[in-house]
């Protein structure tokens, strides 16, 4: 089994040696470089002997040869399309294994799948539950209050009346007689008394619904 064994490219038309030419004629050391473009004077080194297995990476190292490009006065592309054409060379391109193209997924997922059942109920129960609710509006029985009088009451007087609030929907009847009531649903009548103790009955119903029920025991006492 041969091994693969990376080496150093050289030679008077390499980009390291170009590198090293220009800064030698300057008079310049790696580590005079170094200082000034804040590059390792050892990366310096590596990129001139063309030992690019020394840099720490391809974008590091490329970094480092535009930063050394622009301080010898060098173009900074060509010098860097030059380094990658090297840098190709020295590490050998692996070929690429053929991608294997994922057979597309034709199968929903479950939750798509049976979405339209989960609509589907979700709109059965939506529905119910709004019937329900009209039913048990429809058939409930309306709101009735008396205001006046507010309880049981004895009195001398041979008229009384009666004030409450309701729907406005609603029919009002008082001992059976049906009593007006106004677009706000409220309702007043004026009643003769019995002498003695009088029961008045006030009932309120619509169509379909259960009777709401409010009784007053008016005693009517004999004026001496």
């Amino acid at each position: 089994m041969t091994l693969f064994v990376r080496r150093p490219l050289t030679g008077p038309d390499t980009l390291g040696e170009r590198f090293r030419q220009v800064r030698e004629e300057r008079r310049l050391s790696l580590d005079d470089v170094a200082k000034v473009i804040s590059v390792p004077a050892k990366y310096l080194a590596a990129i001139e002997a063309g030992r690019h297995d020394q840099l720490p990476g391809l974008v590091y190292a490329r970094n480092f040869v535009r930063q050394y490009a622009k301080f010898l006065e060098i173009s900074e592309t060509a010098a860097l399309e030059r380094f990658t054409s090297e840098d190709e060379i020295v590490r050998g391109k692996k070929p690429q294994a053929p991608r294997l193209v994922p057979r597309a997924n034709t199968e929903f997922p479950w939750y798509i799948r049976y979405a339209w059942f989960i609509y589907g109920a979700l709109a059965i129960v939506a529905v119910g539950g709004y019937l329900v609710w009209q039913v048990f509006n429809l058939i409930e029985a309306p709101m009735l209050q008396v205001t006046e009088p507010a309880g049981d009451v004895a009195t001398s007087e041979p008229l009384i009346t009666i004030v409450g609030q309701t729907d406005p929907s609603v029919t009002v009847k008082i001992n059976n007689q049906q009593t007006e009531v106004d677009a706000d649903g409220s309702f007043q009548e004026t009643i003769n008394l019995e002498p003695g103790l009088n029961t008045l009955k006030i009932i309120a119903v619509r169509k379909y619904s259960q009777t709401a029920v409010v009784e007053r025991r008016i005693l009517l006492e004999q004026k001496e």
